[in-house]
């Protein structure tokens, strides 16, 4: 099969997910997420953005939001709210490390201040469609980034989802869509150092705006702005990052 057919193929199984009404989507305005309001636009999802003022995620988060037509969110936080959410987070796994607390801040702040009890998330399009810089020199390190996805980092936000109140779904994780990718070869995942090259063109293939499909990956920590904030915090305090969350 044609990285071009397996575009198709992904773009009609992506079309064939159902999704609920009265629901949340984590939104940072990436592709990933992109994709998902697209796809959810007749069920009038809310989207939720979390990003200090400026913030990059902030900014797309807006501007396609206005584009696709639907209503956005945005969850701004101080440095108390931070520490709090940090707290938390240790309390449900106290083995995390700074990035990986710094990654699900968002999702926490999300998960928290969203009235509706189901949140859609775009997790798992970058380890299955190789969305990582990592990947272009080491592809072999999708199945293992998925995996680990998949045994801790789902369980976790689950977890984190549940003590909140909340119920977390992951369109890109359904069966089908995994399945797929598997099957397809490294060089339909990363074409001509196009990170997502499948999941791009299967974009174009729902009808998804170029504006969305050309989006540049960012990860979440610093797409929303809360790592340079809890980098500032632990410089204020003359601590290390590691030193700051632990003390905390």
């Amino acid at each position: 099969m044609k990285c071009e057919d397996f575009a198709r193929k992904l773009g009609e199984s992506l079309k064939s997910l159902q999704f609920e009404y009265n629901a949340a989507l984590a939104f940072s305005g990436g592709l990933d997420s992109s994709i998902i309001a697209f796809l959810m636009k007749n069920h009038n999802p809310v989207l939720y953005t979390t990003g200090c003022e400026n913030a990059r995620d902030v900014k797309n988060s807006i501007e396609i939001a206005n584009l696709i037509g639907l209503e956005l969110k945005i969850i701004e936080y101080d440095e108390d709210e931070i520490i709090r959410g940090i707290r938390f987070l240790k309390k449900i796994d106290e083995n995390m490390n700074p990035v990986e607390i710094g990654f699900e801040l968002p999702l926490y702040f999300v998960l928290k201040n969203s009235k509706e009890k189901i949140v859609y998330c775009g997790q798992g399009a970058d380890e299955l469609f190789g969305g990582y810089k990592k990947y272009i020199e080491h592809p072999e390190k999708m199945c293992m980034d998925l995996e680990k996805l998949l045994d801790i980092g789902i369980k976790r936000e689950s977890f984190i989802a549940k003590n909140l109140g909340k119920k977390l779904i992951y369109p890109y994780l359904d069966y089908k869509i995994v399945e797929l990718s598997q099957d397809m070869p490294v060089e339909c995942k990363i074409h001509d150092n196009i990170r997502k090259w499948v999941l791009r063109r299967a974009a174009e293939v729902i009808g998804v705006p170029k504006s969305i499909v050309d989006r540049k990956k960012k990860a979440a920590q610093y797409g929303s702005g809360v790592w340079k904030i809890m980098i500032k915090m632990a410089k204020k305090r003359r601590l290390k990052i590691s030193e700051f969350i632990e003390k905390i």
